[in-house]
């Protein structure tokens, strides 16, 4: 999930929902009986798209083909905004918790005047920004599915609003690979996968607004389901990392049970 997770204890930090130090491990584990991991959702995505993506590295992973170290930059973006780094092969996971690009400075006036990137590209703020020009309907009912389908079916303004989110995606790709110069750019999140035809706007935005030579921007191999992926990978961290501990440990729960 969001925000600041201490992974071992389970517990969350997370400023937007109020939360600190909430038990969000030991909780549902006590409530679902069963083994619970608790990690950042944009770490684990790039994780998911590390071990599991279709053009993960060779066993000579994490090795840049002069021999330094190779690196990634993941940008997510849905109803949150966020990035995580691969680095030598590694997810960058930092003891105090993953930064945030939440306040990115950003420029919008058909989005709306933030001046920061998740309020301006975030779902809530986009079909805000939809309700307000009468793309859809003012009410609660309207979704991103609603939108989407408005922009499919020919509805100008909401190509615009759907292109205008690309636009400002692209420049915030933008500056962080200008700060970060990585070697491999990846996206993912429903911002980038349920909208594939403004891709062609975020690229080209990058493209533009860098300061860098061209660079392919890849879209997460798991398209829509990358939260699934991202799950996936944090159940399956200890199994990767220590086999054939985990196996010992099965093993010895077994045994209790059986006890």
């Amino acid at each position: 999930m969001g925000g600041v997770v201490e992974g071992a204890a389970g517990l969350v930090h997370h400023p937007r929902l109020g939360w600190t130090s909430a038990p969000v491990g030991p909780v549902l584990a006590e409530t679902l009986q069963l083994p619970v991991s608790v990690a950042s959702h944009v770490e684990a995505m790039a994780g998911a798209e590390l071990l599991l993506g279709k053009r993960r590295s060779s066993p000579a992973s994490g090795r840049h083909p002069h021999g330094r170290s190779s690196s990634s930059l993941y940008v997510y973006a849905r109803e949150t905004v966020g990035y995580a780094l691969v680095i030598g092969g590694k997810v960058h996971s930092p003891a105090s918790g993953p930064g945030t690009i939440a306040a990115l400075p950003v420029q919008s006036d058909l989005l709306g005047p933030s001046g920061r990137l998740e309020s301006t590209v975030s779902d809530e703020a986009v079909l805000a920004a939809a309700r307000r020009l009468c793309v859809v309907a003012d009410g609660g009912a309207a979704t991103m599915a609603t939108l989407l389908r408005a922009a499919r079916c020919g509805s100008r303004p909401a190509q615009e609003l759907l292109a205008e989110r690309a636009r400002v995606l692209g420049g915030a790709v933008a500056l962080l690979r200008d700060m970060l110069n990585p070697d491999d750019l990846v996206v993912g999140g429903q911002a980038f996968t349920e909208y594939p035809e403004g891709m062609s706007l975020v690229a080209a935005t990058c493209t533009e607004r860098s300061t860098l030579p061209p660079r392919d921007i890849r879209v997460t191999v798991f398209g829509s389901r990358v939260q699934e992926a991202g799950a996936g990978v944090v159940s399956l961290g200890g199994l990767y990392a220590d086999p054939i501990g985990a196996m010992r440990r099965h093993a010895r729960r077994a045994e209790v049970s059986v006890l």
